[in-house]
């Protein structure tokens, strides 16, 4: 008795463009990189003497990038590594790319608004503090 291929794997079945809703992601939900990337640095600043040495051992951060990100003085942008410090202050994100301006660009997407509104507020009023 012979089965078919068909018959062991599970339907597909993609029937409306709504479909694909779910696996697209979300631009009110992410952040660019510039963005994503000066909230970790303020937050790195906010580090006490010592402090930056300290997470990057505990966590696996390369102690050098994580400087230059903090100093702003990277040579390339360093997207993986703002990802992961961004999990580290509590905000999981995917790194996903979206069309500005007609380029891909690099975004962080949120799971819920809340979490970003979190994140921008911080943002907004560390960015107060400094100027």
């Amino acid at each position: 008795m012979s089965v078919s291929l068909a018959s062991r794997r599970p339907a597909k079945s993609i029937s409306s463009p709504a479909a694909l809703g779910p696996q697209l992601p979300d631009p009110a939900l992410a952040i660019a990189y510039d963005e994503a990337r000066r909230y970790v640095q303020l937050r790195l600043r906010s580090l006490p003497h010592g402090g930056l040495r300290a997470t990057c051992t505990a966590f696996g951060f390369p102690y050098t990038t994580s400087v230059g990100l903090k100093t702003g003085s990277l040579q390339r942008e360093e997207y993986r590594l703002v990802q992961k410090h961004l999990r580290v202050f509590g905000f999981e994100t995917e790194l996903v790319r979206l069309y500005v301006g007609g380029q891909l660009c690099e975004h962080y997407l949120f799971a819920d608004a809340a979490l970003l509104a979190t994140l921008r507020e911080q943002l907004a009023a560390h960015e107060q503090l400094v100027s």
